[in-house]
């Protein structure tokens, strides 16, 4: 009995599919399933989560690869990055201001806590509702698909909000569990979350009708490509081409989780596009980039073996008798 490809896939675990139509670009379901196993065993004991989507050139989605996908870590600055999409979603483009020295551009490229809290304060002005601003980004968030939400950002005019539906607690389980330990943080996410924010970032106009979303979406992945001098995030430091992303790390002072080290972005390898999102807490940078490096090793090498099965088959020369 011949298996479709679709009942193939639904096989292996780990690959389920949402919102997107599969694509009909062949797949080396084993080398994917290879790549599967050799993530779990470098990613086996240590507190990291990740998520690994593939696009193809047409951007369905061929699979995605899910280590403690939906475990709460800190968020650390990778939230910023949906920031940008809600704004440009948001402010009329006419009035768009995100040049050099603007508040958008100093939270995307810069990653400025304190223009982080006045663009967050500037587009919830323009939101209808009488939410505070991180309820109103909390709620753009959730139309994407993504599940969770920053409970607060402490700094200039956002430094009072809050957003109890993502407060910390041991009732609600939106705790950091590391082990025995649960620990409060204010601002966790999924590493799943994380890939839906991209992926709503790389193909939104997809899954929404929203008038000019396409034109926000391009505006939104240019402004997080350009990369920040004399700082390349840890995915650009394992793999550069095709970055468009959000880096984010909290030092051990600061957090009793242990060192935060997170990024998540898109990638272009060869003819795919990899949705990527890394999260880690209790790890030396080194391990973690380690562990990173590996990963998109696998990816190149999955892509090397799709790009072989794209390739129609040599026709051997007709030989007359």
């Amino acid at each position: 009995m011949s298996l479709s490809r679709r009942r193939l896939l639904s096989l292996i675990p780990g690959f389920p599919f949402q919102r997107a139509a599969l694509s009909g670009s062949p797949l080396p379901v084993g080398q994917v399933q290879q790549m599967r196993s050799a993530v779990e065993e470098l990613l086996d004991g240590r507190f990291i989560a990740l998520e690994l989507r593939a696009l193809d050139g047409n951007r369905e989605e061929l699979f995605r690869i899910q280590f403690n996908a939906d475990m709460l870590l800190p968020v650390a600055s990778c939230f910023k990055a949906f920031v940008v999409p809600w704004y440009y979603l948001t402010v009329p483009r006419e009035n768009w201001n995100d040049g050099p020295g603007s508040a958008l551009w100093n939270m995307a490229v810069h990653s400025s806590n304190y223009h982080t809290a006045v663009a967050l304060d500037r587009v919830a002005a323009l939101v209808p509702g009488e939410g505070n601003a991180i309820e109103k980004f909390n709620d753009f968030l959730l139309s994407t698909g993504m599940k969770n939400g920053i409970y607060l950002w402490r700094i200039g005019p956002t430094r009072d909000r809050r957003d109890m539906r993502f407060k910390p607690s041991r009732a609600t389980g939106r705790m950091v569990r590391l082990g025995d330990r649960q620990i409060p943080v204010f601002n966790t996410f999924s590493a799943g979350d994380l890939a839906t924010g991209y992926d709503f970032i790389a193909r939104g106009e997809r899954f929404s009708s929203r008038p000019g979303i396409g034109a926000a979406l391009q505006r939104t992945r240019e402004l997080l490509a350009i990369p920040e001098k004399g700082a390349n995030s840890p995915i650009e430091r394992v793999y550069r081409p095709g970055y468009i992303g959000k880096q984010g790390s909290i030092p051990p002072q600061d957090i009793p989780t242990g060192y935060v080290f997170n990024d998540a972005g898109l990638i272009r390898i060869g003819d795919l596009q990899y949705i990527l999102a890394f999260m880690s807490v209790s790890e030396f940078e080194s391990r973690a980039l380690a562990a990173l490096r590996a990963i998109v090793g696998q990816a190149i090498l999955l892509e090397r073996e799709f790009r072989r099965l794209q390739q129609p088959p040599r026709r051997l020369p007709h030989i007359h008798g």
